[in-house]
C-alpha cells in the first residue's frame, strides 16, 4: 500500500541516563529541563528530557550506516558523515558539482536527490558562493523526548576523578523515568522535487530510502546514543505506543503521551479521519514494548510504497 505519512507516539522508560546534558556548573554537570503545562496544572512543571536535535543526530548517524550497507547514493560529504552532507561537495573548489547544464533551481535540486539518498531525507541548506540558497525540510521530524511528570526523576551522584595526587570531586545527574516521545515521517515527500513537481528518483530507489528511513528511526530508539553513555549506559525497560500510517493525503494522526489516554485520543482520532475520507485511510499499529514497535517496523516494511504524488 502507498503511504502517504507515519506518525509516532511513544512512552519510552529509561533508568539510570545521562544522555543529555546542558553544560557544568562549578563540579556539577546539569541535565537538560524543560517547562510543561498540561490540562489542570496550576503552573508549570519542570522535568527533564532529551532534545530533538539530540534524537535527529542519533537517527542521522544510524541512517547514514545504513545506507553505506545498503549501497544508497550518496555524496562524498554524507559518505563522510560530515553536517553539510552535500553542501560538502558543492563547496569544494577543486571538484565542481553542479557542471554548468543546471541553470535553474529545480535542475540544482534534482541533482542533489539523485545523488544523496542522507540529503533527501534528513535535509539540508546551502547557499552557493555567489549562487543561489538551496533547501530542503527534513522528511523525518522528531519532538523532544520529555520526561512525563510525577513519572521521571533527576539525582545527583559524587564521583572523584583520581590520580596520582588530588582527586578531582564532582557531581554527575543521572534521570529515570518514563519518558514522552512523537516523531513523523513525510513518505511522500521521499524523492519529491517540489521546483518541477515530480520525483527526481524511481520507485525502486524510493522504496529502498523508505525502508532505510523506517530502519534509522527503531534503532535510534534501540540504541539511544548521547552524554556519558561509558558509564551511564541507559537501561531502556519499557516502550509502548502506536505508529500510524495513513493511505491517503492526510496527516497520520498524532496526540501526545503527556496525556494518559494518548492511545484512545488516537483510536477515536483515526475513526473520525476515516469516516471523513470514507474510507480506511488511516492505519494503526500499536505495540507494548519494544520487540512489538520492531516488528510493527517489519510490518511497514513489508506493506509500504511511498505515495506518489501527482500534479
Amino acid at each position: 500500500m502507498q503511504i502517504y505519512s507515519i506518525s509516532l507516539s511513544g512512552v519510552l522508560s529509561l533508568q539510570l541516563h545521562a544522555l543529555n546534558n546542558e553544560g557544568s556548573e562549578g563540579n556539577q554537570t546539569l541535565t537538560r529541563r524543560y517547562y510543561i503545562v498540561r490540562d489542570g496544572d496550576s503552573e508549570p512543571e519542570l522535568v527533564n528530557g532529551i532534545s530533538g536535535d539530540m534524537l535527529k543526530h542519533i537517527q542521522a548517524g544510524h541512517l547514514h550506516r545504513i545506507a553505506l550497507a545498503d549501497a544508497l547514493s550518496l555524496s562524498e560529504g554524507a559518505s563522510r558523515f560530515d553536517p553539510d552532507r552535500v553542501g560538502y561537495d558543492i563547496d569544494r573548489a577543486n571538484s565542481p558539482f553542479f557542471d554548468g547544464g543546471e541553470k535553474e533551481l529545480g535542475a540544482k535540486i534534482a541533482k542533489i536527490l539523485q545523488r544523496c539518498a542522507v540529503s533527501d531525507l534528513e535535509g539540508f541548506m546551502i547557499t552557493e558562493k555567489k549562487g543561489q540558497t538551496l533547501k530542503r525540510d527534513s522528511t523525518v521530524e522528531f519532538g523532544t523526548i520529555v520526561g512525563i511528570p510525577d513519572r521521571v526523576k533527576t539525582q545527583s551522584y559524587f564521583h572523584a576523578k583520581y590520580g596520582a595526587e588530588n582527586p578531582v570531586p564532582y557531581n554527575v545527574q543521572v534521570s529515570s523515568g518514563a519518558y514522552a516521545t512523537v516523531a513523523h515521517l513525510e513518505a511522500f515527500r521521499i524523492g519529491y522535487n517540489p521546483h518541477q513537481f515530480n520525483y527526481s528518483i524511481d520507485a525502486t530507489e524510493r522504496k529502498k530510502r523508505l525502508d532505510a528511513l523506517l530502519k534509522s528511526v527503531l534503532y535510534a530508539y534501540l540504541q539511544s546514543n548521547g552524554a556519558k553513555r561509558n558509564t551511564c549506559l541507559p537501561h531502556p525497560n519499557g516502550f509502548f505506543g502506536i505508529l500510524s500510517a495513513t493511505t491517503g493525503r492526510c496527516p497520520a494522526p498524532m496526540v501526545s503521551p503527556l496525556d494518559r489516554d494518548f492511545r484512545d485520543r488516537i483510536y477515536n482520532l483515526s475513526e473520525t479521519l476515516n469516516r471523513i475520507h470514507n474510507s480506511e485511510i488511516v492505519h494503526l499499529f500499536p505495540f507494548e514494548n519494544v520487540a512489538e514497535f520492531a516488528n510493527c517496523i517489519e510490518r511497514l516494511m513489508e506493506l509500504a510504497e511511498p505515495w506518489e504524488e501527482s500534479e
